[in-house]
């Protein structure tokens, strides 16, 4: 499902009885509410199916007032019961006939009393605007039938819907943050309401209390790793239980991710490093071998320095130059860490492993 351009609700997999208590949680903007109008109606996913079965309500979160009262409101919620009432009453009167006779193909009147008389049953039909009328009061909604909706406050709009909904007999009843605009006592009834109602529930809540109270499954649409709701079995104890598990999961994850980072880094630098060298890497704990300095340019035979001055080399004699009749300092260095015979300093050569006079230092 995608809204305002941004995808919300994907791979999502739901089912709802007449003996659900699905709290919905997550922070605004994961699409709480699209899902109650999807289950609703009011919206068609973009991908996938959905199948309804059932009379469904919902609370939304807008109520437009118009030129409605109270009263309105109320023969509204009580209009399923009333149905059944008409149904049952006309039931009872088919099967007291005694020429009564079954519909071709159809129910027999018998059939039609038990059915009329569980359906009345199940609505509490007989006395359902009396128990609206409770719930206003327990809400601290109006109780005048004849006032205006658009003469009342926001909240006093809410909360007589929320009573009419509360006994309006849906087989499921979806509620878009119904704590909104209630009391202590006005909470306490609702979940008390909620907790025995006789169909199944889902509401879209921030308040823990709520869910603790009421919920038996909590959808979780906050972001998780694969970006798919997390559907979380026993209730409000469960939901905490698996978001822990699933925080443990993610910060494993991140630890590893980070030793990674880190072991890749370290393999580049090595790498950087053989590169500028030209040779493997010293291993952790050993030494580098002590680079020797350069041989002074003016040494003479027997390691004894000349008396010309270091800082004034002659510039035939220059470190890596060659002389006139002699081979570059480098190259006698070279052949000294051989092993081989180099020119001494009066022109002969030195045994072959011998320092070369004036050569390497």
């Amino acid at each position: 499902m995608t809204r305002a351009g941004a995808p919300v609700l994907r791979g999502l997999d739901l089912t709802l009885n007449a003996a659900s208590r699905l709290a919905v949680v997550g922070e605004n903007g994961r699409g709480k509410t699209t899902l109650l109008h999807l289950l609703a109606g009011d919206l068609e996913p973009d991908a996938g199916t959905l199948r309804r079965a059932g009379t469904l309500a919902l609370s939304r979160q807008a109520l437009p007032a118009g030129e409605a009262t109270v009263g309105d409101l109320v023969g509204e919620a009580a209009g399923p019961a009333r149905a059944a009432l008409a149904e049952f009453d006309a039931a009872a009167q088919a099967l007291a006939e005694p020429l009564a006779s079954p519909v071709p193909s159809g129910p027999s009147a018998e059939d039609r009393y038990e059915r009329a008389l569980a359906r009345a049953t199940a609505l509490e039909a007989w006395d359902a605007e009396r128990r609206v009328d409770l719930a206003l009061e327990a809400l601290g909604a109006c109780v005048d039938r004849g006032r205006v909706l658009s003469t009342l406050s926001v909240g006093q709009r809410y909360r007589v819907r929320l009573a009419c909904l509360l006994h309006g007999g849906a087989d499921l009843l979806l509620l878009d943050e119904p704590t909104n605009h209630l009391d202590a006592a006005g909470l306490a009834y609702l979940t008390t309401r909620l907790r025995d109602y006789p169909g199944g529930v889902a509401v879209v809540t921030h308040d823990r209390a709520l869910v603790r109270d009421v919920a038996h499954e909590v959808l979780d649409l906050d972001p998780s790793a694969d970006g798919r709701p997390r559907l979380h079995p026993g209730g409000y104890e469960g939901w905490r239980e698996g978001r822990r598990r699933e925080r443990e999961r993610w910060v494993r994850e991140h630890e590893a991710q980070l030793a990674e980072h880190a072991r890749l880094r370290g393999a580049v630098e090595a790498a950087r490093d053989r590169l500028d060298t030209g040779g493997a890497r010293p291993r952790d704990g050993q030494a580098c071998a002590p680079i020797a300095p350069p041989a002074s340019c003016g040494a003479s035979a027997g390691g004894r320095r000349s008396s010309r001055r270091i800082g004034s080399p002659s510039p035939s004699r220059r470190c890596g130059s060659a002389g006139r009749g002699s081979r570059p300092v480098r190259a006698r260095r070279c052949c000294a860490r051989r092993g081989l015979a180099s020119p001494g300093a009066s022109g002969t050569r030195s045994t072959s492993g011998s320092r070369a006079a004036g050569g390497c230092c």
